[in-house]
């Protein structure tokens, strides 16, 4: 049994690679090849904020199954620590004997923004250049190289709850990529000119509204993961197309569009527009000249299949 650490894992997975995987895990049949119940989630009592998170998947191409074990402390940044910890385990699924282990936070990071990436290159405008991030964590590292390969993003507006954190998140970054970096104080400012976004925050009540967007943006929504919390305002979800990454996940996990839904009295699937699986097989779906938001709670089998990726990589097994 192999451990993949952050390190490695880096190594074995370039974002470009996982971007396509992504493709290929979602181009899929969804009903036959893949099993992917919903994440369980114990949460602790309110003085520690903390989640420990249950979610497994089986894709039965690549004869592997696995299970995130994951812990989520949204306040870990005051002590410089990830918000997301914890392990990926894989099995294979003729004896189910464990394969190996990989470090969850890294897996998570990278897939999470390849799912993003593949999203945008489908429904953001092709020449979109202006990118604003909503947070200076992980997330929006991983987004922003991310963002970088399927658009030619130039400029960077990029707003945080914490400022300092955006200014030291735009110091590193500058010592990678030649764009021009624009630290906001508020969300309006580094929102309205943007021709894409990316909410990568911890919020639990929005910080985005619909008024001051431009009318082809596209958001990628990826911060909020349960039905309480959301980062959108419900204007935005309700005068934009919606896309998913999981119609189940979304339809019980999502506060973004859950609690417009509750709002104005609407079914939660009339909301949406499709899913990654449908649009990558219907281009039709498509109108990038459209305001298009992207909705994802992130689900396990994104996590398998880079996990299975880098197993493979590795030369370990297979």
């Amino acid at each position: 049994m192999v451990f993949l650490d952050k390190t490695r894992i880096q190594e074995l997975l370039p974002m470009e690679a996982c971007i396509s995987e992504m493709e290929k895990l979602f181009s899929l049949d969804l009903s036959s090849e893949i099993v992917n119940p919903l994440r369980s989630k114990m949460q602790l009592p309110d003085s520690q904020n903390g989640i420990l998170g249950l979610m497994p998947a089986y894709i039965k191409p690549y004869e592997v199954m696995g299970v995130k074990v994951l812990s989520v402390f949204a306040n870990n940044y005051l002590q410089g620590l990830s918000s997301h910890q914890g392990v990926l385990q894989l099995f294979e699924t003729k004896t189910g004997t464990l394969l190996g282990c990989l470090d969850a936070d890294e897996i998570t990071a990278i897939r999470t923004a390849s799912v993003s990436a593949l999203m945008t290159n489908l429904l953001a405008v092709e020449d979109a250049t202006t990118l604003c991030l909503l947070g200076s964590g992980k997330q929006a590292a991983t987004h922003l190289e991310a963002m970088c390969l399927v658009r030619n993003i130039s400029k960077v507006y990029i707003w945080s709850k914490n400022n300092a954190n955006a200014h030291r998140f735009v110091s590193k970054m500058k010592a990678e990529y030649a764009i021009d970096f624009i630290v906001c104080d508020t969300v309006e400012s580094a929102a309205k000119n943007a021709d894409i976004i990316c909410t990568v925050t911890t919020a639990k009540t929005p910080i985005l509204s619909n008024n001051y967007l431009q009318e082809h943006v596209h958001i990628n929504a990826v911060g909020a993961c349960t039905p309480t919390q959301r980062e959108l305002a419900s204007d935005v979800v309700l005068n934009a197309e919606v896309f998913i990454d999981n119609y189940e996940a979304i339809t019980n996990e999502s506060g973004d569009v859950l609690i417009p839904s509750k709002e104005e009295n609407i079914e939660v699937l009339d909301l949406i527009k499709a899913d990654i699986h449908q649009v990558l097989k219907d281009k039709t779906l498509i109108d990038q000249r459209k305001k298009t938001v992207f909705d994802s709670v992130g689900i396990a089998m994104e996590d398998v299949a880079a996990g299975y990726y880098c197993l493979s990589k590795s030369g370990a097994f297979f």
